[in-house]
C-alpha cells in the first residue's frame, strides 16, 4: 500500500515538475485554460495571476532543493497545490471552484494513469 501511495506521488510529482521546466510558458497556458474553462472574468485574472506565480515560485524552490528527500518533496507539492486551490478559491465563485477542482482531479487521474 505505501508502495503504490509513493508511487502515485511520484507520478504526481514528476507531472507537476515538467510543468516547472517551462513555467513561463506554462503559466501563460495555464491562466489561458484557467480562464477559458473557468469563463474567468479580467478582475479574476487579474487577482489569479499573483496566485499562480507564488505557486510556480515555490515550485521552482521545491524543484531546486536537493536537501530534501523525494516523499518530503511530494509531501510539499501537494501541500503548495492544496494552497494554491485554496487561495484561488476566494476568488471564485462556487460554480468555479466545482471546475477547478475537477481540472485537477483529471489532471491527477493522467499522471496517475488512471
Amino acid at each position: 500500500m505505501k508502495a503504490e501511495y509513493t508511487s502515485k506521488f511520484s507520478l504526481l510529482f514528476a507531472g507537476l515538475l515538467f510543468g516547472i521546466i517551462f513555467s513561463g510558458f506554462a503559466q501563460e497556458l495555464q491562466m489561458a485554460e484557467l480562464s477559458r474553462k473557468l469563463q474567468l472574468t479580467d478582475q479574476q485574472k487579474k487577482e489569479l495571476t499573483p496566485i499562480v506565480e507564488e505557486r510556480d515560485k515555490k515550485f521552482k524552490a521545491l524543484k531546486a532543493d536537493t536537501s530534501t528527500g523525494k516523499l518530503q518533496k511530494l509531501r510539499q507539492a501537494e501541500e503548495i497545490q492544496n494552497n494554491f486551490r485554496e487561495q484561488a478559491a476566494k476568488h471564485l465563485n462556487a460554480d468555479q471552484v466545482k471546475k477547478l477542482e475537477a481540472l485537477q482531479a483529471e489532471r491527477r487521474a493522467k499522471l496517475e494513469g488512471h
